[in-house]
């Protein structure tokens, strides 16, 4: 369907009585405006006042407008008519200067074809990609977007225009938008009110024109000056509306003289249909025909109009030309010269005549091979149940709305299918899924009455599978669990050993597993059922997924690592389990907690990269918050900040998710090894997760990072309250892994603080066998560290000291930095100064190299107690940075632009220019050559640990 432009007929209304309103639009925009939002009925000069503006702008700018029709509801129809006139889909896309870069994901958005076989686009990736078009549009020139209509705007374009406009701050970009405010319009979608509410939008209310600016009309399309009683006359009848003063004025001059002036005005005062239906009234029967054929078709074609008007072209022609000679149609296209117009033309025709052109419009338009979204929008708007052929368009552009990455779109479509038979099993399975991340409520409900309807055993795989992952996102896993246990039993007994049913059995166990061990309260029960099981060969990539999640489940179960470890190398190695896949996440836990750390980081690396490349902000928010952790594990602060602030910022500003945990326990705990635990105490109280403590992974890091939290800031009982805790959680829900969420640890080393050494003692024995059993050898260091803290004497000591020597040897280097801490302040006590120093220089190394600020300050105090300093500082000049510039600087040291890191991190290159500013600042440095030198000079990375020397 093609959209009309924003345009000015040969005898458009002039501009009169706005010279306020084209004030502010000027005022606003040389300002630090980058939108302005004009709103007002039908007819009263929006669209006349945004052209003026247009003007005003045009000579230094790239102007794109589109006027968006009230029958248009393509994704993204508005977005690629304004794009239309850059020809970006044209030849070599590849190739296209302005589709460098994240701006190639903006394709689908662009694209009216349907490519066989491409995957449903990101929405978030799609939206992303048209920013940076923009930008790189507005790279050459300033940009004027102009947008008439807004209130017929497809929901993907809008929702485009308010995601342009929250980032809009740092591009030479105006948005031009109007609004139509009468109450037969539709409800305002929140999109638009969030476009309102942005600061940078300024919102003009459009006015009636006051009756000099009536005269003035008047004037201009009499004539002569009229009679202050007929202006009076004019403003009654039109209510100051100059579109109705513009019809009314060639009623007056064309066909009848002006009233008199104590003739009585209309009841109604400014009737809409008014002096449109004293033209319509007027038409011929063909013309009529055609009229109508053109209100409903809104089309170029003549041809087409000329098929639903029941005649053949010419004559269709020849009543076209009679339509513009009326003053209804445009000179040059079969576009009305207003909506008020065509709407008047819509209403002379019966309801349901009207609903019959419509159908057979659509009819017309499939026959003729048109898109299925120009189809569906007929469609869409007739009454009553869709016939079959209806249903198979309807699908087809649910598919196409898909594939652009606007689901809610599809959804729209779907339901409408759906009215054709409320019971068709695939049909609700598709509707379930474009619903699954716009109205997962609505999907799950689909998914439930498609389960009820069937009793095919892989068909209810397949749906089960679809409502675990729709459930999973929604924390809706306790419903998941019980279906998909239950097809467990029923359904995959009755599957076959065909390769085909073998996969789908695998899927199903998988997803038992997955689901299961999102709540404690199902732990239990898959522990049970996976008791006994035979591993799967891993020959397929089915059996790989579940091999992972296996290992997740044994390690949760505590089975030693040294038996997991191997085959969560094979999953990760193979690598097929799809990137961002449970089977991956699953052997990335059991191995980076048996501290095989190298094979984890490079595969959530390559993920990231791979989240990244496709604008996929909600992976990369979930990737970089578990390589956080990972990290952090690893001792490896500094770089834990960098993915935890990226973890956190597209979870908080991009995504704005509610409910979110993982990246707010990661950026908190990083916060507290930093030394900053009011910061961490903020982060930790902005999660707002419904049923936290259900959650078997969220639940626990979070009481695991609030316990540090509590004790960095000396609230001892406090940590010891939220790590108790933990340690009655877990083993309520039958979880004995103790590196999952080492309480124990934490519990005894804040006990030994306390005093209270029975209870310390308590606290590992009833972990020992556990940790004995991981036999990693960080847990047996952070055992006997445990042991040692509680030791009085020399045998304390001894025990400090082989803690220190096992986890010298292990990936725990912040465990093994306060083994040496508390070594020291105990050779301190028995009056070894000089060892204590050796033991605490150890530690302050360590620590250092781990970015670990919380310790360096807790031992700098008992090294100058034992008589030792530092030869030099502890801190690097990189320290300083925040977690947003550390993201920055990392990405600019390794060579990226300004525009590359942009897309990298999700921001705008203002945001970058503002970061980089930051760090050269605080770096003191002049340039970006000169971040990677400090950086590797700095702290948090792998190497030879450095020495300091006694005093």
């Amino acid at each position: 369907m093609a959209l009309p432009r924003i345009e000015k007929a040969e005898d458009a209304t002039p501009l009169v009585g706005r010279d306020t309103e084209l004030s502010l639009i000027r005022e606003h925009v040389l300002g630090d405006g980058r939108a302005v939002l004009l709103r007002g009925p039908a007819g009263i000069g929006k669209t006349r006042l945004m052209s003026a503006a247009i003007d005003e702008l045009a000579a230094d700018a790239h102007v794109l407008t589109v006027k968006c029709p009230e029958d248009a509801r393509g994704a993204y129809e508005a977005v690629r008519m304004l794009f239309a006139p850059l020809a970006l889909t044209e030849g070599d896309t590849a190739g296209h200067p302005l589709l460098r870069g994240s701006a190639r994901l903006a394709l689908p958005a662009l694209t009216r074809d349907r490519t066989p076989g491409q995957a449903p686009a990101d929405g978030y990736a799609v939206m992303q990609g048209l920013y940076w078009l923009t930008a790189g549009f507005a790279a050459e020139r300033p940009v004027v977007l102009a947008v008439d209509d807004l209130q017929w705007c497809d929901e993907a374009s809008l929702r485009w225009l308010g995601f342009l406009l929250r980032r809009a701050e740092d591009l030479p970009l105006v948005l031009l938008l109007s609004l139509r405010t009468e109450e037969e319009c539709p409800p305002p979608p929140a999109a638009l009110e969030e476009i309102a509410g942005v600061p940078s939008c300024l919102t003009l209310d459009v006015r009636p024109l006051t009756a000099e600016g009536v005269g003035a009309l008047l004037t201009h399309f009499l004539g002569d000056p009229p009679d202050p009683a007929l202006v009076e006359t004019c403003v009654q009848i039109t209510g100051g509306t100059p579109f109705l003063v513009h019809l009314l004025a060639g009623r007056w001059r064309e066909h009848s003289p002006p009233p008199e002036a104590d003739d009585p005005a209309p009841a109604d005062g400014a009737d809409y249909s008014l002096a449109a239906r004293f033209r319509i009234d007027r038409l011929t029967a063909e013309q009529r025909a055609v009229a109508r054929a053109v209100a409903v078709l809104e089309t170029d074609g003549i041809e087409m109009v000329a098929a639903l008007a029941g005649t053949q072209p010419e004559p269709a022609r020849r009543a076209a030309e009679g339509l513009r000679a009326a003053g209804l149609l445009r000179p040059d296209s079969l576009a009305y010269r207003h909506d008020l117009v065509r709407q008047t033309v819509l209403k002379t025709v019966p309801h349901d005549e009207r609903a019959r052109l419509r159908e057979r419009a659509a009819r017309l338009l499939d026959d003729s091979g048109r898109p299925a979204e120009d189809i569906a929008a007929q469609l869409m708007l007739l009454p009553g149940t869709p016939d079959p052929w209806m249903v198979t368009v309807l699908r087809s552009a649910a598919l196409d709305a898909e594939q652009r990455g606007a689901p809610a779109i599809a959804g729209q479509y779907l339901t409408r299918a759906l009215r054709h038979d409320p019971d068709d099993v695939e049909l609700l399975a598709d509707t379930a899924r474009v619903f699954a991340h716009s109205d997962p409520g609505t999907a799950l409900l689909r998914l439930e009455h498609a389960l009820s309807l069937t009793t095919d055993p892989r068909t209810r795989c397949r749906l089960v599978l679809q409502y675990t992952v729709t459930s999973l996102g929604v924390q809706n896993s306790l419903r998941a669990f019980d279906l998909v246990h239950e097809t467990l039993d029923r359904a995959v007994g009755e599957l076959g050993d065909s390769p085909a049913d073998q996969a789908l059995r695998a899927r199903v166990e998988a997803m038992v597993l997955v689901s299961g061990l999102d709540e404690k309260a199902n732990v239990r029960q898959v522990r049970e059922r996976f008791r006994d099981h035979a591993p799967p060969s891993g020959a397929t990539a089915d059996e790989r997924v579940l091999l992972g999640m296996l290992c997740a489940l044994r390690t949760l179960e505590g089975r030693p690592a040294a038996e997991l470890v191997p085959t969560a190398r094979r999953v990760l190695r193979l690598g097929d389990a799809g990137l961002g896949g449970w089977g991956a996440l699953g052997a990335g836990l059991t191995l980076y907690l048996a501290d095989e750390i190298e094979p984890v980081d490079t595969a959530f690396t390559a993920l990231l990269q791979h989240a990244r490349s496709r604008g996929e902000a909600w992976n990369c928010a979930l990737v970089s918050a578990t390589r956080a952790q990972v990290r952090l594990w690893a001792g490896n602060v500094t770089q834990a900040l960098s993915d935890a602030q990226l973890a956190f910022d597209l979870m908080d500003r991009e995504l704005r998710v509610e409910g979110a945990v993982a990246a707010h326990c990661a950026l908190a705990a990083v916060h507290t090894q930093r030394g900053e635990p009011r910061r961490a105490e903020d982060l930790i109280t902005m999660i707002r997760r419904p049923r936290l403590d259900q959650f078997t992974l969220e639940y626990h890091t979070y009481l695991m990072t609030r316990a540090r939290i509590r004790a960095a800031l000396g609230d001892l009982e406090g940590s010891l309250e939220c790590l108790l805790r933990c340690g009655d959680s877990l083993t309520a829900a039958g979880i004995g892994s103790p590196v999952l969420a080492p309480w124990w640890f934490d519990a005894a080393l804040v006990l030994a603080e306390l005093g209270r050494v029975e209870e310390g003692l308590d606290v590992v024995e009833r972990v020992g066998p556990s940790a004995e059993r991981w036999g990693t050898a960080r847990v047996r260091g952070m055992l006997r560290l445990a042991h040692g803290a509680l030791t009085e004497g020399d045998p304390g000591i001894d025990e400090l000291a082989a803690a220190a020597d096992l986890l010298a040897a292990s990936p725990g280097r912040l465990e093994h930095a306060r083994a040496e801490h508390l070594l020291g302040r105990r050779l301190l006590q028995r009056g070894d100064a000089q060892g204590a120093r050796t033991r605490l220089h150890r530690s302050i190394d360590v620590a250092v190299l781990c970015g670990d600020r919380l310790l360096v300050d807790q031992v700098r105090p008992v090294l100058a107690a034992a008589g030792g300093r530092l030869r030099r500082g502890t801190r690097s000049p990189a320290d300083s940075l925040s977690g947003s510039e550390r993201q920055v600087a990392e990405l600019a040291a390794a060579g990226a632009t300004n525009r590359e890191i942009a897309e990298a991190l999700f921001l705008t290159q203002r945001t970058v220019e503002f970061h980089l500013t930051g760090v050269y600042r605080k770096l003191g440095l002049r340039g970006r050559r000169q971040i990677a030198d400090v950086l590797a000079g700095g702290h948090g990375r792998t190497g030879p640990r450095t020495r300091h020397e006694d005093a």
